[in-house]
């Protein structure tokens, strides 16, 4: 028996079953949990790059420089890397679990968790800058001048992904598709749009680190962070959740009625 239910996936829905138990839907507990870190981490970044520079922080051993270079939303090895390479595990996690549960779909779910850890891993690896060999033969090709190459097979790639998880995508409720596809715009609008922005002005600096190059760099990572967030909260509508004292049981119902 459904309680106050509808298709957008918040934790008030319930279903009756096993009992007296109710199964609830995660949601809105997920986006309590990631969406003011995906917006929090980049702004503290920004912060104490900020202060580092007034205060002249000296590099390296400076506190405030210690501070920046430490939560530094935009390198590798650093607690942004670490965070961002865990929200795309998570993001992994959840495509499994819809592979495990899902009545149909399942092989499209297994690529969109296998796309999600190699996301993962590039956050740390930094896997994407391998690109760069192909994307300085691709760049004859395209009608601009990249600074990042690696952006134009990245495209490519996202193009062929896009293409791929379409079909399972579409055949989601309603409100979990519109969902995924507004994470999905939101993070490419920061991975591809506003990365090439960054290319250019640090290109137009003679690669220095300008401010304003510095404050594009945060809000590129803060789109891909929102992004990320918002499809681990679309995928995690999918599931109705139930626990017990010793047990937590899971339902897929994520797809749309025929």
């Amino acid at each position: 028996m459904n309680t106050g239910a509808d298709d957008t996936g918040t934790a008030t829905e319930r279903e009756r079953g096993g009992g007296d138990a109710a199964y609830v839907r995660p949601t809105r507990a997920v986006a309590w949990a990631l969406l003011p870190i995906a917006i929090g981490l980049p702004v503290l970044s920004a912060v104490f790059w900020r202060v580092a520079v007034i205060t002249e922080s000296p590099a390296p051993q400076g506190l405030w420089h210690q501070l920046w270079t430490a939560f530094d939303i935009g390198e590798e090895l650093t607690v942004g890397a670490w965070y961002s390479s865990v929200v795309w595990f998570l993001l992994g996690l959840c495509a499994v679990l819809a592979a495990v549960l899902a009545p149909r779909h399942r092989p499209s779910w297994w690529l969109f968790a296998v796309v999600s850890i190699v996301a993962a891993a590039d956050e740390t690896a930094a896997l994407h800058e391998r690109l760069i060999f192909v994307g300085d033969r691709l760049r004859p090709y395209v009608p601009f001048e990249p600074h990042y190459s690696w952006i134009i097979p990245g495209a490519i790639i996202a193009v062929v992904v896009v293409v791929l998880l379409l079909r399972v995508v579409w055949a989601l409720k309603p409100k979990i598709t519109l969902t995924l596809v507004l994470a999905g715009v939101v993070f490419l609008t920061g991975a591809l749009g506003i990365e090439t922005w960054t290319g250019f002005v640090q290109r137009d600096a003679g690669d220095a680190f300008t401010d304003f190059y510095m404050a594009l760099s945060h809000i590129e990572e803060t789109f891909e962070l929102v992004g990320v967030s918002m499809a681990i909260i679309a995928l995690s509508a999918m599931f109705r959740v139930r626990r017990t004292d010793d047990t937590l049981t899971a339902r897929f119902d994520g797809y749309r009625t025929p």
